[in-house]
């Protein structure tokens, strides 16, 4: 029986508007586009609401345990894509997102079916807020490009790229940590 409780449905709901907010923002208008931006930015900015309710109230399940890191990627990894698919980038920058996301995601799950956690380290943490926060500001950006061009300044370009460096960088970072700090139970 799956126990359903707040910080679930929370997550769940984090979940829908991951798949939910790309798709408005292709095909949407500008009022559909700013209602994703605020759906995006409230999944964004409640991230860490569900995890912290669990704990609070002793509501740590392991559906919990595997939904949580499922909608941080579902959300970070689409939101990337459609970036890419609306010409805000080249997709290219995506990729090695995708590729550390998924590989370690994936191997998360083949630890946990082991019975072993791992906890998340701060260089993760901090990627994460930071994926987020780049996603952000790539979508004033585009609404900037789209719908304010005479308000639009090559700067905002320039910064728009310093961030998705900077956001690559330590994503490809905490792979890295995540391989160091786990060798043994990866070679197990």
């Amino acid at each position: 029986m799956i126990n359903v409780n707040l910080p679930n449905f929370i997550t769940s709901v984090r979940i829908l508007v991951g798949l939910a907010v790309p798709f408005m923002m292709i095909y949407g208008d500008f009022g559909v586009r700013v209602a994703a931006g605020v759906m995006g930015a409230t999944a964004a900015s409640t991230d860490w609401l569900d995890g912290w309710l669990a704990r609070k109230y002793n509501e740590v399940t392991k559906l919990g345990k595997i939904l949580d890191p499922i909608a941080d990627k579902v959300y970070v990894l689409l939101a990337f894509s459609v970036f890419a698919y609306l010409g805000m980038y080249a997709f290219w920058w995506v990729v090695p997102i995708i590729v550390r996301e998924l590989v370690i995601t994936i191997y998360r799950f083949v630890f946990m079916n082991r019975g072993k956690v791992v906890a998340a380290v701060q260089s993760g943490k901090l990627k994460t807020v930071l994926q987020m926060g780049t996603i952000g500001y790539i979508y004033l950006v585009f609404m900037c490009k789209v719908y304010f061009a005479t308000h639009y300044h090559p700067a905002l370009s320039y910064i728009l790229y310093f961030l998705l460096a900077f956001t690559l960088f330590l994503t490809l970072y905490s792979g890295y940590i995540f391989f160091r700090n786990n060798q043994k139970l990866i070679f197990e």
